[in-house]
């Protein structure tokens, strides 16, 4: 078949590549029809293999599940743990409305020492208990200190209890910690001997009770606060209960239960997309039995290769759904149309993968590389999600031309007859909207293409312009809806208290008890003084807060005396009085040998952006007052953050240069030239750049859960691409005509493209359900995507191919096709279909 131009050749070579392909496919279908229970059978071995492997998943909402375990800065964090312990807690504000003297009334403050009690016995995983009923109270006698605790020594009368009160407000390490400046609000705190990425063995409450949420850390312990907490005994308190546990928790609970609630509700949407456009059972039910197959398959994949569940994962079998089905709904379309053309089912399913098998392959290939893109992101959640989010387009490629083959061999193996001869099939309402809309789409190209050109390169622009404003930030709190209550529980505590987060800096003496040095003491003041006079930091701790607070102690309580001992000597012998008293919350801020002090910073809800400055600072004031006593390094959940605002700017980098790159390869491959594949590659870079551009314009800052969107969505995108490309190449071959060729291969392919992105779009908005914002604006931002990758491919690319002619010059013009048509000017261009090009 001669084309004419220099594609000719490179024409061939590609149509045998396809047609081998296309062989192969088309064998596989009759083999599958053929043999349809033993592979029926394969398919319910599959899940059965998969359910037993998926019911060994473990989650992991922890810090983990973002780093590399070599990764320097969580390493860093992790050593700190080991040093100090866990620093996970559960901060438990409270006041008691309608009461008079609120937490300090007398009957009040007997209730928490119980409650205290009952948190220290009853709570699992607890390593101490902090309240205003058994906090540290520094107090002089002489030539010694006492340290008293309102459990050992319990208020007789509400004067006392009062006078007490004067003195904890009076000593600054309690304010803002366990009390606000006002004495109507308190605090619980909560320390933990455990942390979320504990083995398994160590934070099972019942060694012997399973791996259910409900026995592990810190479901456990959350659900014991909450139980003591909503007992009647305490009903005049209002608890406000937040801080590491139940955050861990309830995002366990979301990554357990939200994933399957909405992939549940995208298969039935798109069971009722699917019902509405192709009215079979068959055709409803085959395509979710393949793409439901494929997601446990993914969790499978995952449980396999020694993974965690994280939150990256809540979303994923949504994606999977929503793309898995693309595949089906392009069968599905060609599959009716070749079954009422032919009228037999195995020719039908046969001459289907024939078509759309290639196109198939090379759309799974460029989905799954936008996403396995993202397996070069130090990013380890997203990383992983990348791998395995691959594996399921894979796995759902696969499946759809072996098992759902398999499926629609079931039913007529010939179409229904008709009552008359000649009576023609009728179409649907969706068929004749589908039909209306590509026709005058075609036409749309045909008289307007320059015009539709210029609007394209206008909305590039305004793209690039929005995508010079995106800033890469995140703030934890926004991944939460304002549904949750948590999420108001926590900006309530911030507004009291403040410092839900932390940021934490290891001062080193280098040799022990060097940290009792003067010099040392010194400048460990000198940077919590500036600390605490930062607008983000709320509340500071170190072990020169207790040493203040002991010499303020011998010295009358004057706050005059609130200072740091003058001498290694004072120093020493006041921390011998102190441990000599009872003190113990030294331990938490200094290690044993006294070599290494803790510097604890509460900070306040906001971007990561300013937790980075905070840090910038610190660096500023110590490159200007060089340390000479220690060594600092920074650590804490803060500085974990900080951390993956690097990793997000080059994950998106490094991620979109990767699926770019290799998508492009394999157009040019596919197309056998390096200007075909450049021209396909311009529709999807358009609705990327697009959606980045609007997150710019918008203020949507790019964070962890958005670092995938472009790289991802191009490789979503190129699938269309892929169809009409090819489809319009054929018709090309066979009529020679460019307008005839776009207007037959976009009413052959379409319909599907139509259905498959009707389907992507509702599968992803159907995230905007979920109880994280995060995954509602992901969908939202993909969906958009979606959107205008169709518009792109239904108008740019025809206008791009018509102007560049990619597939050599036209032999045939419009004039002599509507000559060789029945009927002359008003015949159909189908019947030119069998007439050779010359």
């Amino acid at each position: 078949m001669k084309v004419g131009g220099s594609n000719e050749g490179a024409t061939g070579a590609t149509n045998d590549l396809v047609m081998r392909l296309n062989e192969m496919f088309a064998a596989v279908a009759g083999w599958s029809f053929d043999h349809r229970w033993y592979v029926v059978a394969l398919g319910a071995a599959s899940l059965v293999v998969s359910l037993v492997l998926a019911s060994g998943m473990e989650i992991d909402s922890s810090y983990e599940a973002y780093f590399d375990p070599d990764d320097t800065t969580y390493l860093e964090y992790e050593q700190y743990r080991d040093d100090f312990g866990s620093d996970e807690a559960s901060y438990i504000l409270y006041r008691v409305p309608g009461v008079e003297h609120g937490p300090w009334n007398h009957a009040v403050m007997q209730k928490l020492g119980s409650l205290t009690e009952a948190l220290e016995d009853e709570v699992p995983f607890v390593y101490e208990v902090t309240s205003l009923a058994n906090a540290e109270l520094m107090v002089g006698d002489g030539d010694d200190i006492e340290i008293h605790k309102l459990t050992d020594e319990f208020p007789e009368t509400q004067a006392e209890l009062l006078a007490l009160r004067d003195l904890y407000l009076a000593k600054p390490m309690m304010v803002g910690g366990i009390i606000n400046e006002e004495a109507d609000y308190a605090a619980i705190i909560i320390d933990m001997d455990r942390s979320s990425t504990d083995p398994l063995e160590e934070i099972r409450v019942d060694p012997n009770g399973g791996d259910g949420l409900d026995n592990l850390y810190p479901q456990a312990t959350n659900n014991a606060i909450a139980e003591i907490l909503a007992r009647p005994e305490y009903a005049e308190f209002e608890f406000f209960h937040s801080g590491d546990v139940p955050l861990n928790a309830v995002f366990n609970e979301i990554i357990e239960s939200e994933g399957p609630l909405l992939d549940l509700i995208t298969a039935i949407v798109i069971a009722l997309l699917l019902a509405f456009f192709f009215r079979t059972a068959v055709g409803v039910i085959a395509p979710i039995v393949v793409v439901q197959l494929s997601v446990i398959m993914t969790v499978a994949f995952i449980v396999a290769v020694g993974w965690k569940i994280d939150l990256s994962f809540t979303g994923a079998p949504t994606l999977l759904t929503a793309i898995g089905v693309a595949h089906a709904v392009h069968i599905l379309s060609e599959f009716r149309h070749r079954f009422r053309k032919y009228g037999d089912r195995r020719e039908a399913l046969v001459k289907t993968m024939y078509l759309v098998g290639a196109p198939c392959l090379f759309t799974s290939v460029t989905t799954a590389i936008g996403f396995a893109s993202m397996a070069v992101a130090p990013i380890k959640t997203i990383s992983h999600s990348g791998v395995y989010s691959a594996f399921g387009v894979m796995a759902a490629f696969f499946l759809s031309f072996t098992l759902l083959m398999a499926l629609l061999s079931f039913g007529r193996r010939t179409p229904r007859k008709r009552k008359a001869a000649n009576e023609e099939a009728q179409p649907s309402l969706g068929d004749r909207l589908l039909e209306r809309l590509l026709q005058g789409t075609v036409s749309l190209i045909t008289r307007h293409r320059r015009a539709v050109l210029a609007a394209f390169a206008a909305v590039f622009v305004f793209s690039v312009g929005g995508i010079t404003q995106i800033i890469a930030d995140s703030n934890w709190l926004n991944d939460f809806s304002d549904r949750m209550p948590l999420k108001h529980i926590t900006i309530k505590v911030d507004e009291v208290m403040g410092g839900v987060t932390n940021l934490l800096l290891l001062f080193d003496s280098g040799e022990p008890d060097g940290i009792k040095n003067p010099e040392a003491l010194q400048e460990i003041d000198r940077l919590q003084q500036w600390a605490n006079q930062q607008e983000m930091v709320r509340k500071s701790y170190a072990i020169t807060d207790i040493l203040k607070d002991l010499n303020q102690t011998f010295h009358g309580n004057d706050p005059a005396h609130h200072v740091l001992p003058d001498s290694r000597e004072l120093a020493a012998q006041y921390l011998v009085l102190y441990e000599s008293a009872g003190g113990e919350e030294a331990e938490e801020y200094v290690s044993s040998d006294y070599q290494i002090a803790s510097l604890e910073l509460r900070l306040a809800l906001g971007m990561t952006s300013d937790t980075a400055n905070l840090i910038a600072g610190f660096e500023e004031q110590m490159r200007a007052t060089p340390l000479e006593a220690t060594t600092v390094s920074m650590t804490g959940i803060g500085m974990l953050w900080v951390k993956l605002l690097d990793y997000i700017v080059d994950s998106q980098i490094y991620g979109f240069a990767i699926a770019f790159c290799v998508i492009a390869l394999i157009m040019v491959i596919l197309f056998r030239s390096v200007s075909t594949g450049l021209i396909a590659m311009i529709p999807n870079i358009s609705p990327v750049f697009l959606t980045l551009g609007a997150m710019g314009w918008l203020g949507i800052p790019l964070d962890y859960n958005k670092v995938f969107i472009a790289a991802v969505a191009m490789g979503i995108a190129i699938d269309d691409t892929i169809h009409v490309m090819t489809r319009v190449r054929y018709e090309f071959m066979r009529l020679g005509n460019y307008e005839a060729a776009l207007r037959e291969g976009l009413m052959d392919v379409g319909r599907a493209i139509l259905i498959t992105s009707i389907a992507l779009v509702l599968g992803f908005l159907v995230l905007t359900a979920s109880v994280l914002h995060s995954q509602a604006i992901r969908g939202m931002l993909l969906a958009t995507t979606i959107v205008t990758a169709l518009i792109a491919d239904f108008l740019l690319m025809p206008a791009l191919i018509k102007t560049f002619q990619p597939f050599g010059r036209e032999t045939r013009t419009n004039e002599e096709l509507e000559a060789t048509a029945p009927g002359g000017a008003s015949g159909s261009l189908e019947a030119v279909h069998s007439a050779p090009v010359r």
